[in-house]
């Protein structure tokens, strides 16, 4: 097959490597759940009993045709015969698994489209994982061992948890290598965490009167700015000690994260914990903190939204202020990064009619006004969410591309 451009970023654009060509990231979202055999529901996207090649080879045809180049994709956390492991003591991914991620990105060469690649909050229990050092590991401040009290705030935290998060990334690029290298430029990045957030309520940020001491300093924790700092500090630390090891296996990967914005889950923004009213518990990452640490781009998912008190409009830009844009924009564009919107979408329950059918002319028009916002606002590209999967049905809450594709003709079409 003929080889394709990596992309790369310069002077905070995305443009093809090789001939210096913009490249504006349009495409889709591709993510398949299902029971994995613990009884729960979790990303099968590239788990071997879920994986479909026929419909993955027709969906990329698909995706191509309507001249859209990019499709983000899904890893899973299990382990065990469905999962990227076969078991904890695993020193290898799993045959079945690598081999669907590698088709995966040779049909995806094959019709020009690039991938990115993210990962669920949890992690897989892997001996091989957590116990192997990442690059320079000592100079970041990491804890030995998991703190109950902390919850998924360990995440972030915990030696272990992040030397995992690393080399669960680390593994795959070299499962590609060993099979077809060349493929590595199909990647268009490796994003460490779908939609990255803190736990208000587990420690340290469920505390009101103490300090916790971080990378050398005290916070305290009495303070909604301190809080926010300390998350900044904790955030920036967690992406450069996992982009390091990742750059090492691949010195040109992009390496991002991405988040929702504060508002979406009732959030004023940052630094406002004692003043939020949302029984939701979630904190996203900072947008603002990412940008200075050492992804290279950001990635902020927005969906189109409405209320009777509130136009289309009026919600976008609450969503954006809440995540400082105008500052934002000036750091990025400062830093030279690129921000791209890895989700956008609309919800059918407020485009249903009366009889309960969704009215999707409606939701053509709304996603359409929806991204048109998202490029004006400056976004460097936007991906739909999604594609849909062999198991798509017409009334779920997100049209999917595959049953309703002038979702993503719209998408296109809106987009020079």
């Amino acid at each position: 097959m003929a080889p394709i451009e990596r992309v790369a970023i310069r002077d905070g654009r995305f443009i093809l490597a090789d001939t210096g060509r913009p490249f504006v990231p349009l495409g889709v979202n591709y993510c398949r759940v299902g029971d994995l055999g613990d009884g729960k529901p979790g990303h099968a996207t590239f788990a071997p009993r879920f994986y479909d090649q026929a419909f993955v080879e027709r969906m990329l045809a698909d995706i191509a045709a309507r001249g859209l180049n990019t499709v983000r994709t899904f890893h899973i956390y299990y382990v065990g015969a469905e999962g990227i492991l076969l078991s904890p003591e695993a020193r290898e991914i799993s045959p079945a698994y690598l081999s669907n991620v590698v088709h995966f990105l040779r049909e995806a060469r094959q019709h020009g489209i690039h991938v990115i690649f993210t990962w669920d909050i949890w992690l897989p229990s892997s001996e091989w994982w957590s116990s192997t050092p990442l690059p320079d590991e000592e100079r970041y401040d990491l804890r030995p061992e998991w703190d109950q009290s902390m919850g998924i705030n360990n995440i972030r935290l915990c030696l272990p948890a992040v030397r995992t998060r690393a080399n669960a990334i680390v593994a795959l690029i070299e499962g590609v290598k060993q099979i077809a290298p060349d493929l590595l430029s199909v990647v268009l990045a490796w994003e460490l965490e779908n939609e990255i957030c803190f736990a208000a309520d587990q420690m340290p940020f469920s505390a009101r009167a103490r300090t916790f001491r971080f990378a050398g300093r005290d916070y305290d924790l009495s303070s909604d700015d301190e809080k926010q700092a300390l998350m900044d500090a904790v955030t920036v630390q967690w992406v450069d000690c996992c982009a390091r090891a990742i750059r090492r296996a691949d010195p040109k990967a992009l390496v991002s994260a991405d988040v929702y914005a504060f508002a979406a889950v009732g959030r004023l923004g940052p630094g406002s914990l004692s003043r939020d009213t949302t029984a939701d518990t979630r904190v996203p990452a900072r947008p603002l903190a990412l940008v200075r640490s050492s992804v290279d781009y950001v990635d902020i998912h927005l969906y189109a939204w409405r209320s009777d008190s509130e136009s289309q409009g009026e919600s976008f830009a609450r969503m954006l202020a809440s995540d400082e844009w105008d500052t934002l924009r000036v750091e990025a564009s400062r830093l030279g990064k690129p921000i791209l919107c890895g989700e956008c979408g609309v919800a059918a329950h407020y485009l249903r009619k009366p009889d309960g059918a969704i009215d999707h002319a409606m939701g053509v028009e709304c996603l359409a006004k929806h991204v048109r916002n998202i490029r004006d606002a400056g976004f460097a590209g936007a991906l739909y969410w999604h594609y849909g999967n062999p198991d798509s049905t017409p009334d779920e809450e997100q049209p999917p591309m595959v049953l309703f594709p002038q979702y993503g003709d719209a998408l296109r079409a809106l987009w020079p």
